[in-house]
């Protein structure tokens, strides 16, 4: 805990602890006391070693994250991806019931809600936290991070700001839909092919039917194709993703 904890504060995030398998801080001032000064890090986690470790969302981390929890909200979540966009691959953790999805901090301030983008879709922005892995859940469930999504924290779509602050969203038009029509080039082939995937398993195609439907548009769209073996490693990586995501519920 203490080590990443202090990986955590020299990547510029504010911490502090919690109870050891609880979400309630530890410190006298919970919140308020997150920081990234390394030695008072390392004195709080030397007291207690279990304590859980807590992230500060908001400016001063640069930060705020998406609480996805549950069937109910994924379910949520894929309809308004199908309505506005796709979210883009971005930092994300896994949780006890589903997953924490990060993502840059914006100009104009995010508050803290429950849902108000979706049902069981919370965020956590200014005064807010969140647990980092590999703090664990009153459940006894450890949280981790994705495996499968990016390794840098994305900027936040811009439905997704306007959801969370209340202000009306137009639709926009699909990215699959123009990856589709438009093809892609060497350099971002096997992003495309995960997002297509990602699309299509989303929304519950035979994982062997997505394959085969990327496998034709890789050897028609992309210039130059991929090989076949790279397609099949990808969509079986982005069809591992969704299984366990179904199962997180």
């Amino acid at each position: 805990m203490i080590q990443t904890a202090l990986a955590l504060a020299a990547r510029g995030l504010h911490v502090f602890p919690c109870r050891p398998r609880d979400k309630r801080p530890a410190t006298a001032n919970g919140l308020k006391d997150a920081t990234t000064d390394q030695d008072i890090i390392s004195a709080w986690w030397q007291r207690q070693p279990d304590n859980n470790i807590a992230i500060a969302t908001g400016a001063a981390s640069g930060v705020f994250v998406v609480d996805v929890d549950g069937r109910d909200a994924e379910a949520a979540l894929r309809k308004l991806e199908v309505e506005h966009g796709p979210l883009p691959a971005t930092v994300e953790a896994i949780t006890a019931r589903g997953r924490h999805i990060y993502f840059k901090w914006p100009k104009e301030p995010v508050r803290n809600s429950a849902g108000k983008i979706g049902r069981h879709i919370d965020v956590r922005g200014e005064g807010g936290y969140v647990l980092s892995p590999p703090s664990i859940h009153p459940s006894g469930r450890p949280y981790c991070w994705s495996v499968d999504s990016a390794n840098a924290i994305a900027d936040a779509p811009g439905w997704l700001l306007a959801l969370q602050a209340g202000a009306p969203v137009g639709k926009t038009p699909s990215l699959e839909w123009r990856l589709l029509i438009e093809g892609v080039s060497e350099g971002a082939r096997d992003c495309s092919i995960a997002k297509l995937a990602g699309h299509l398993l989303r929304h519950h195609i035979d994982p062997f039917v997505a394959l085969g439907l990327l496998q034709s548009w890789n050897a028609t769209d992309c210039t130059p194709p991929l090989p076949r073996g790279d397609v099949e490693r990808i969509v079986n990586s982005i069809a591992g993703r969704e299984l366990r995501r179904r199962g997180n519920g």
